[in-house]
């Protein structure tokens, strides 16, 4: 007969801790046992232990395989727990693993990645381990401008992806049914969701520097065409028609020196115009008198052109400054300085440059300053547009008192800066 302890000493033993974190870990290892003990079978046999508060009685095989694998070492133990680990990290909706070992192996493909391929990487991580139907990131201005791996549904959970404060896309999660997210998947997206605005940012910068480059290409290509019409148009005729000239020339030469003269005389005046188109050329190109004096001699160059009295203060070393910057400084100057004696009926007109980390040009005067209806003209645009080129700003604006104001900034290199 099977002897019961007293009730009084079952109700002692019961809270004891251990049975509950051994059952945890040998549930996956004693169901394998049991399917080997014959259905139905009783053991009769007593097995109370008073340090772990377990009496059974009459149990089944299965049931004191499970109680004896109680008794295990703790290595095993350990293994169970791992094994428990992993197949929880493998359900959907359960553990969806360590974030810090997810973003150390995202951190590897990454460096070996492109911005395009960068992207895809975050998305695909996001969504193996996530288990969603779909990710996407839309990334503003970039290209491609979406990319999605699955199908996030009509009615994806939107997150703004920000890089140091600029919006730079969206990420969108799907889900599988009405199941919100768990907290679990809320851990995965905030540690892969700042991979994800790098890898849009990376994308969004790539896309603008492709289009820069576009521009920079398809103004080139413009330039040339212009080059190419005023030589072939301008110089090409001027030329064949002197060519031309200098025949008649000489088959009227030898019968009238005073018909040969004349001819000659307008072919002097061809030459005179050609001379000019090919300085008027080499002008657009470049201002010769940035090379010959430099661009603080350039400006003062174009400050005692006329009227009104203009006075020049340039602070810093201007030497050294890249062609690019140079032109734009001397265009923007010229432009100003020929809208102020056009325009402004001004008695007196200021230069100032000023070289620190930025490349600061202002134009001011004393004039009747901008109209109240300004519209922009074509040298306005110019100046704003040749700044803009440099990733700098050109504003136009009226001074208090009277007269007008263009100031532009200019950005600079950092090994092209100098202090005042």
């Amino acid at each position: 007969m099977v002897r019961r302890p007293p009730r009084s000493t079952r109700r002692e033993l019961v809270p004891h801790p251990a049975p509950a974190m051994w059952a945890t870990a040998v549930i996956g290892q004693a169901a394998p046992a049991a399917a080997l003990a014959p259905a139905g079978m009783l053991v009769p046999a007593t097995v109370a232990s008073p340090a772990t508060g377990l009496d059974l009685a009459g149990v089944g095989a299965a049931g004191l395989v499970g109680v004896l694998a109680a008794g295990l070492s703790g290595s095993l133990l350990a293994r169970l727990w791992r094994a428990l680990r992993r197949r929880a990290r493998r359900t959907p909706y359960g553990g969806v693993g360590d974030p810090r070992l997810l973003t150390e192996g995202l951190v590897e493909r990454l460096r070996q990645a492109g911005p395009a391929e960068a992207l895809a990487s975050v998305v695909g991580a996001l969504r193996d381990n996530l288990g969603v139907t779909g990710v996407a990131v839309e990334v503003t201005d970039g290209l491609p401008g979406r990319l999605e791996s699955g199908d996030v549904g009509a009615n994806p959970r939107r997150i703004p992806l920000v890089w140091h404060g600029e919006l730079v896309g969206s990420l969108l999660v799907g889900s599988r049914g009405p199941r919100r997210f768990a907290l679990a998947h809320d851990r995965v997206l905030a540690a892969l969701a700042p991979y994800a605005a790098d890898a849009a940012h990376a994308v969004r910068v790539s896309a603008d520097l492709r289009r820069s480059r576009e521009r920079v290409l398809a103004a080139r290509e413009e330039e040339r065409r212009r080059i190419r019409r005023d030589l072939h148009d301008g110089l090409g005729q001027t030329l064949s028609t002197m060519a031309m000239t200098i025949n008649m020339a000489r088959i009227t030469l030898q019968d009238s020196a005073k018909a040969a003269d004349h001819l000659l005389a307008d072919l002097r005046t061809g030459m005179d115009a050609v001379a000019g188109d090919i300085r008027r050329l080499v002008y657009g190109l470049r201002p010769p008198a940035l090379d010959g004096l430099g661009l603080e001699g350039a400006i003062r160059a174009l400050a005692a052109e006329g009227p009104p009295a203009t006075r020049v203060t340039v602070s810093g070393d201007l030497a050294g400054l890249s062609s690019a910057v140079e032109t734009a400084v001397y265009r923007i100057v010229q432009e100003a300085l020929t809208n102020v004696r056009r325009h402004a009926r001004a008695g007196a007109a200021e230069v100032e440059v000023t070289r620190t980390s930025t490349l600061r040009v202002r134009i001011s005067d004393d004039g009747a300053g901008l109209p109240s209806a300004a519209r922009a003209g074509v040298g306005t645009a110019s100046m704003r547009e040749r700044a803009a080129e440099l990733g700098g700003t050109c504003a136009i604006t009226s001074r208090p008192g009277g007269g007008s104001v263009v100031e532009a900034l200019l950005p600079l290199p950092v090994d092209a800066r100098h202090p005042v």
